[in-house]
């Protein structure tokens, strides 16, 4: 999934903060747990990079105020 207007870090399974990204996988089924400071106001987009994936529903706008 690839977030745009933020970076992220993964929490990873100990707890701790992975490196800062905005793209990660996620398999079928699988979760993530980021963290992230939304401080860039604005409607952004959450998509799949596998276009044939987007266009197919899994791709979805958030809004920063």
């Amino acid at each position: 999934m690839h977030l745009h207007g933020h970076n992220f870090r993964l929490i990873l399974s100990d707890g701790s903060l992975g490196p800062w990204r905005d793209t990660v996988l996620v398999e079928r089924g699988e979760t993530r747990e980021i963290a992230r400071v939304t401080d860039n106001p604005g409607n952004w987009l959450l998509h799949c990079r596998m276009l044939d994936h987007a266009m197919s529903g899994k791709m979805s706008w958030y809004r920063v105020t």
